[in-house]
């Protein structure tokens, strides 16, 4: 089974320019060129996304004999948990981050309203479950008990990385305007194809409210899809984004801001232990991310920007940007 949290770090190319020779006399200098460095190379970005979609299509909860899609909502890598949602309500998944490894802990929260905790039906509790992977899928299989009621249902869970690198993502279009949402990940990069493909009129994406991103990998190339269909971004007063949201808002060919909206950065982790702000300028690891932001923003600005946004928070934290700040990296007009 491959890593739930793939990362990718692709080692930068040390490229020489020419001085003169011995003779002193002056010889015709090459500019150097900055090598592209990408997690996932653009010519690689359809196979990707078609095994997402692959593997998106095997997550299943069958719980009492039916079968039920689930979907991402959140996971906790220090409470080793993962969090799903079905048509009957929430799913808590054990999962072991740092081991890459499942645990034997599954619960199911009977609900009409995943937000009210009054709504709750029912809770059912496993830890003697029969753990398995099969391909590319961990397999929860057992009995979940309602402790309560003293009811036992069967169940079996199958989920892969899928789960989590696909995000949350909601786009909705209404008036000529996509309206975008949710945890960022390889679902926002269909979303965002789709739109321009199936949706051309639509130029405008609004941003409501972002927590960031579960994969950067494709994130920066959702965002080479905003830039190079020549759309705009558009955050409105009561908006925000954050972290990986914020890279998607600067791909917008143009930018549109109100005061009010929030654009929250912070450090990534990790390499080799390290968050971003802790590695120097030169370390590999922020090959990526650099060459995303030259694209965007340019071969000054965009360097410039990506390291104060490592540097303005810690990677468990988050620094909402000034006006001062937007205008000073051209993000927003003065």
């Amino acid at each position: 089974m491959r890593k739930l949290i793939p990362f990718i770090f692709i080692p930068l190319i040390t490229i020489f320019g020419c001085g003169s020779d011995s003779s002193g006399k002056k010889t015709q200098v090459k500019i150097a060129e900055i090598a592209e460095v990408h997690h996932i190379q653009p010519n690689d970005v359809a196979t990707y996304i078609e095994n997402y979609k692959l593997q998106q299509e095997q997550l299943n909860f069958e719980f009492n004999g039916v079968d039920y899609d689930i979907e991402l909502i959140d996971f906790d890598m220090k409470k080793n948990i993962i969090e799903a949602k079905f048509e009957l309500g929430l799913l808590v998944i054990g999962f072991d981050f740092d081991n890459e490894k499942p645990i034997n802990n599954l619960t199911v929260i009977a609900t009409t309203d995943i937000t009210d905790e009054s709504k709750i039906t029912a809770v059912y509790g496993a830890t003697d479950l029969l753990l398995s992977e099969q391909d590319e899928n961990i397999i929860y299989a057992g009995d979940l008990i309602d402790t309560q009621m003293n009811t036992h249902y069967t169940a079996k869970l199958t989920f892969n990385e899928a789960l989590i690198n696909g995000g949350n993502s909601k786009l909705t279009i209404q008036d000529e305007k996509a309206y975008l949402s949710g945890t960022l990940g390889s679902k926002t990069y269909i979303q965002i194809k789709d739109l321009i493909n199936q949706n051309p009129s639509v130029k405008t994406i609004k941003f409501i409210s972002i927590d960031g991103s579960v994969n950067d990998a494709i994130n920066m190339h959702t965002g080479r899809l905003i830039r190079n269909a020549q759309l705009t971004t558009y955050m409105p007063s009561t908006g925000e984004a954050y972290s990986g949201g914020v890279d998607l808002y600067v791909s917008g060919f143009n930018r549109v801001y109100e005061i009010g909206g929030k654009l929250g950065v912070h450090s990534w982790c990790c390499e080799a232990g390290k968050p971003a702000d802790q590695l120097g300028k030169d370390h590999k690891g922020h090959g990526a991310q650099l060459t995303f932001f030259r694209e965007i923003l340019g071969k000054e600005l965009g360097p410039e920007f990506y390291f104060y946004t490592i540097n303005a928070a810690p990677f468990d934290s988050v620094h909402v940007m000034t006006k001062q700040e937007l205008i000073k990296y051209k993000i927003i007009a003065e």
